[in-house]
């Protein structure tokens, strides 16, 4: 059975089309990128297959089964963008609020804020936050309920070094605990770390490609999208 099928889908934006009858399917577990340039539609399709949108037409499949807003409420975790954080509540308010929402007992959360070592500012209000503690909560968010599918928008974006290993190892767990992880990323190099498996979006489809015998995916989409080198 598929992880992810997606067959036929169309999907415009405002008269724009970003979608054009675009199909692929994810039949293994592991880790894979999402690779395009701004305004391709990197979002638009996570908030597709979490159903925060719906096509023109076509057909989204998670484990053999439609995407509704049930079934990815149980099969999906999607951290999006950091404006979905209320800046008047503490890093703990939001993880505990997830939890209760998916009935997790919250003991379960102090085992994500040490893998991400977010203890020293997780009773901040998240307005003291820099980018980079903005991401390793949302990251927390997505890994506390423990799905098997995780959408991740740019998790990668305004980290320092420290922010950066910590987040590669946590992918890497993901990866080892037979989790899959769908990683939107302008970081490409980071991204190459973790993976060799992306989807670009290419003229209004997705196309996947696994990078091999020394390709990068800086390369591809330099090639890709006609970005000319220094």
């Amino acid at each position: 059975m598929d992880i992810l099928s997606v067959s036929s889908l169309t999907f415009s934006w405002r008269k724009q089309v970003v979608f054009q009858n675009s199909s692929f399917t994810i039949n293994q577990p592991g880790l894979y990128g999402l690779v395009a340039p701004n305004g391709a539609g990197k979002t638009t399709l996570l908030n597709l297959i979490s159903n925060l949108l719906q096509p023109q037409t076509g057909e989204i499949l998670l484990y053999g089964q439609s995407n509704t807003t049930t079934h990815v409420f149980q099969n999906v975790a999607f951290l999006q963008d950091n404006s979905v954080l209320y800046p008047y509540l503490s890093g703990r308010d939001h993880l505990n609020f997830v939890a209760d929402t998916h009935s997790i007992p919250r003991a379960k959360i102090a085992s994500v804020i040490d893998n991400l070592e977010m203890s020293d500012y997780l009773d901040k209000h998240v307005s003291k936050y820099s980018l980079g503690m903005k991401q390793r909560l949302l990251l927390a968010m997505s890994l506390v309920v423990k799905r098997p599918l995780l959408l991740l928008d740019e998790p990668l974006n305004g980290l320092d070094p420290t922010s950066l290993m910590i987040v590669r190892e946590t992918l890497e767990s993901i990866k080892a605990e037979g989790q899959t992880a769908l990683i939107s990323s302008h970081n490409l190099d980071e991204l190459m770390r973790v993976t060799q498996d992306v989807f670009f979006i290419v003229n209004q489809d997705v196309q996947f490609e696994h990078l091999t015998n020394g390709q990068t995916a800086e390369d591809r989409y330099a090639t890709l999208f006609g970005v000319h080198r220094l």
